[in-house]
């Protein structure tokens, strides 16, 4: 359940090390993480030949299109869950790249529906070959149930900061 303003404005829960260094807290760690994921990407994405088309987070757009092609932008927005100018943007570069299509609708002319190209189509197997890899990489060392416990944290940490972000604004 996502924290509440009034929650979310309290003082931070005290972790269980009392007198953490900025170097070892939370953000530092995600940030550390994000660091190392985004290393791994791109070395697979390298190794599967794939780094002059992609670059780290194009292909979850890919999946939602892969799932349900022809979609507005907005909605996979949505599916995705990024704003649409970070969309956007993505999706200029993966146009740039010939894996996708982006044309007005006809039913509503102020929105735009996304197309995979047969291209796009093309490396849907080496792409869905790095979520493999990336995925085996990022549970590497894990017990079972671990990846969905962090899986659930990570989706509450995110919710949180999309309510602290949506108090700022």
């Amino acid at each position: 359940m996502p924290a509440s303003p009034r929650q979310l404005s309290s003082p931070p829960a005290r972790s269980a090390k009392t007198n953490v260094s900025p170097l070892d807290d939370l953000p530092a760690l995600i940030a550390r993480t994000n660091i190392h994921f985004q290393a791994l990407v791109e070395r697979t994405l390298a190794e599967l030949k794939l780094d002059r088309l992609l670059r780290p987070g194009m292909a979850p757009v890919l999946f939602a299109l892969y799932e349900e092609d022809g979609c507005i932008i907005k909605e996979l927005a949505r599916r995705t869950q990024r704003s649409a100018a970070a969309l956007n943007s993505l999706l200029g570069r993966l146009e740039k790249s010939g894996l996708v299509s982006l044309r007005a609708c006809p039913q509503d002319g102020r929105a735009v529906r996304v197309r995979l190209t047969a291209k796009g189509r093309e490396i849907e197997p080496r792409v869905r070959e790095l979520h493999r890899r990336v995925v085996a990489a990022v549970e590497h060392g894990l017990v079972a149930g671990e990846a969905a416990q962090v899986s659930a944290m990570l989706h509450r940490i995110i919710a949180g900061l999309q309510q602290h972000e949506a108090l700022q604004n």
